[in-house]
């Protein structure tokens, strides 16, 4: 009987042990938690998005303004944004974890949540090679880890398609312009640089480190670009199409980008990279050899 105790003892132990999930976060932080986690709140849209890739979506019980993908996240429970949190709210929905993005939310915010006694996991993905292993770490995370490498795979397979048929195409100096008062683009913390990189296009503002920039009209046309792109329906880019000695208006490469997850650094930015590509492509015909 007692030996019988010793290894029912031993056995349970090792259930125990086989049950708890690590992972290290972006910020170099080991998360251990006991068991995977069942109730996750996220704290971005990306964040949000890669989850719900990683098959963790029904796990998700708050989310933050602005989530728009996938389409089933808009169902979940808003906590709040990258400023402001309802911290009440928040414990009232008992989080096994809470996963917040590394560069977005306030240190503020984040010294309240650690306060809470929540365990916090950092996120961040600001290229495209980073959006597989980050659905793989919440895979292990959520206790999904099947869905989420099969997705991370489908992933890396479809950008990979994407790099190889880009790889070989003349590259071309772009503009990317986000606002236009203030004239803002994306400098290379920002994923949308990296898509442009794999279309085949050479960010002009590559050299500066934020992520959105602000730059003078001056400084644009001084970098004469091959092309100038913008989200939206391309209304508020009106304004270069008409300057006689800019390669981009002399080849008619002023052009909108339908590409509402361009930005988004997550599973579903890959139609945006997809749309990007071909518009790059159209105006790389334009611009002649």
């Amino acid at each position: 009987m007692i030996r019988f105790l010793a290894c029912l003892a031993f056995v349970v132990a090792g259930t125990a042990a086989a049950a708890s999930v690590t992972v290290v976060d972006d910020a170099g932080r080991t998360v251990t938690l006991a068991a995977p986690a069942r109730r996750i709140v996220s704290l971005a849209p990306n964040i949000t998005d890669t989850l719900f890739a990683a098959g963790a979506g029904a796990y998700v019980v708050g989310t933050s303004r602005f989530t728009e993908y996938p389409p089933e996240a808009r169902k979940v429970p808003v906590v709040g944004d990258a400023t402001t949190l309802d911290l009440e709210r928040i414990v009232g929905l008992k989080p096994d974890i809470i996963v917040i993005w590394k560069s977005g939310t306030p240190a503020a915010q984040v010294d309240k949540l650690k306060q809470l006694g929540i365990p916090v996991f950092y996120a961040e993905t600001v290229r495209l090679a980073d959006i597989a292993p980050a659905v793989r770490r919440f895979g292990t995370l959520a206790g999904t880890s099947a869905a989420a490498d099969q997705a991370a795979r489908t992933f890396d397979t479809a950008l990979g398609r994407l790099r190889d048929a880009y790889a070989g195409k003349r590259r071309l100096k772009v503009f990317y312009q986000v606002w236009d008062r203030p004239l803002m683009t994306v400098g290379h913390a920002q994923i949308t640089d990296d898509a442009l990189s794999l279309c085949g296009g050479d960010n002009v503002f590559a050299d500066l480190a934020q992520a959105a920039p602000t730059v003078t009209r001056e400084a644009v046309l001084a970098r004469n670009p091959d092309a100038i792109l913008g989200g939206g329906d391309g209304g508020s880019l009106d304004g270069w199409r008409h300057i006689a000695f800019l390669a981009a208006a002399r080849h008619g490469n002023v052009l909108a980008v339908d590409a509402p997850t361009l930005a988004l650094p997550s599973p579903s930015i890959l139609p945006g990279v997809q749309t990007l590509c071909r518009v790059l492509d159209d105006a790389r015909g334009r611009a002649g050899p």
